[in-house]
Order: structure tokens, then sequence, then C-alpha cells
């Protein structure tokens, strides 16, 4: 039973094989996942994550999704949860993204994680449904991306095997399953914790189906710039989506915020 070490606040990873949060934890670098420019600067908290310190005060906001929330190609202060936290006065910008993970990642990252962090609000990327984790038979967990292959799934023999093997198992049908199974653990979890909370699903979630607090908000399609890497966007097109979703929130949601705040008519 050594993987539920995974769903503790002690034992929580996102990889067993390499590129560990203890490789993270309280350090600062120049490149994360795609970005080995060294043009960016990538700080990393007490638990190994972007964002602000667990231990600050203030309007606590988890942030958690893939390589587009954790803000891969752009600066500490210019990724999307950043942006929105900017526009909350005393805001914790808690940013539980990183780079290739799945949305069997945000389901165990926010259970794990919850009572520990106590958010004010909740906001979720949800990446592309075929993304998994795997638990390996010796107890550890690893990322898994049918399009490609890094770390436990490229550089051992038994991983190259598991992808083969997951990549010919899959189905759009199953993945959409997968998905769907990870959305009502986190809906019922957090109406169970009476916590505020909004989903994007532009990353291959049917637009059909529809909740009252999702909110995709264009950041989808083609982006407004890039970041240094080239592939993720840039700061223009992150600080735009944080202005959509402010913007969203204050129109419909305005309890899902301080009430301190000072509406800018220039922002909504």
């Amino acid at each position: 039973m050594n993987s539920l070490k995974f769903w503790t606040t002690d034992g929580f990873d996102v990889a067993s094989y390499k590129w560990k949060l203890e490789e993270r934890v309280n350090k600062q670098f120049n490149g994360s996942g795609s970005d080995n420019t060294g043009l960016c600067t990538y700080s990393y908290n007490e638990l190994g994550f972007r964002g602000d310190s667990i231990h600050k005060n203030g309007f606590r906001i988890m942030s958690i999704g893939c390589s587009l929330t954790e803000g891969v190609g752009v600066n500490d202060n210019e990724t999307w949860p950043s942006y929105f936290s900017q526009l909350i006065p005393n805001s914790v910008d808690l940013n539980f993204g990183f780079s290739g993970r799945s949305n069997d990642y945000i389901s165990r990252c926010l259970l794990t994680y919850y009572d520990l962090i106590k958010p004010d609000l909740v906001l979720i990327m949800y990446t592309f449904p075929a993304r998994r984790e795997i638990f390996t038979k010796d107890g550890g967990v690893e990322p898994f991306i049918p399009s490609s292959s890094w770390g436990y799934l490229k550089e051992t023999q038994e991983g190259v095997q598991v992808q083969h093997m997951l990549f010919n198992l899959q189905n759009n049908n199953e993945d959409f399953v997968n998905w769907y199974k990870n959305h009502l653990l986190i809906k019922y979890f957090l109406e169970t914790k009476k916590c505020n909370w909004l989903w994007n699903g532009w990353m291959g979630i049917d637009k059909n189906y529809n909740e009252f607090n999702r909110f995709d908000g264009g950041y989808g399609g083609r982006f407004i710039d890039l970041g240094v890497d080239g592939l993720h966007p840039g700061p223009k097109h992150n600080k735009e989506y944080s202005t959509n979703l402010y913007n969203y929130i204050m129109k419909n949601f305005r309890n899902y915020l301080p009430d301190n705040i000072i509406i800018d008519r220039n922002l909504i």
C-alpha cells in the first residue's frame, strides 16, 4: 500500500522516478518544463510549488492545473494565477500547477492539500483528458501522456512497455469518463467543504458539458503572445485571461471575493 503515501501531505509527490517536488522546495530556477532559455525566474515555496508561501495570511486562492497554470515560459508574476491574485487585495497566490500533469493529479492534489491550505477560492484549469497518473507495481506514481513520454516511461524498460500498453488501450470515451470521475470527485468534495470554485475545461472538455461555474474565458485557441519557450502562452495572454476571470466573478459570483474590494470600472 505504499502508493497511499502520495495521498498525504507528508508523502505527496508529482513523480517517483525524477523531477520530484523535493528538488524544488524553497528554491529558485531559470527554467522549468519546456523552458530551457534561462530567461525566466521560477520560485518555489516550501511545498515545491510556484506561488506564495502557504504560511502567508490573506485571501487564499488555490489554483490547480498543468504547465499553463504553473506558467511555463513566463516569470513568477506573469502566470495567470499571479495576475488574478494581483487583482484581489491581500491575496495569497497558491499555485499548484505542474507541467505535464493530468486531471488525476488535479483531483489528488486538491483532496490531499485542501485541509492544509484552507483556500477561500479554488480555480481549476483541467488539462487534456487523455493524460493520466499511473501507480507502478513498486509503489511509485508517474505522469502519463499518450503523445509523448519522459522519465520513468521513457528511460526504463518497464516504463516503455507500460507506455506502449496504455497508449493502445486508450480511447476517447474512456478518457472522457476518467475526466468526469475526477470532476465529480472535485465537485462533491468542494460542495461538502462549502468552498467557492470555478473550473476551466477548454483543453478537450466538450463545450456541451456546461455548469454554472464553468468559465473557459477565451484561454484556448490562438494565444495573444507566447512565453519564452515558444509553446506556452505569454504574459499578455495570461493577463487578459485573469482579467476576464475577475470580471466574470465580479458580475456573476461577487460573493466569491472579499467584501473590501474596490470595484475598478476599467476592469469590468
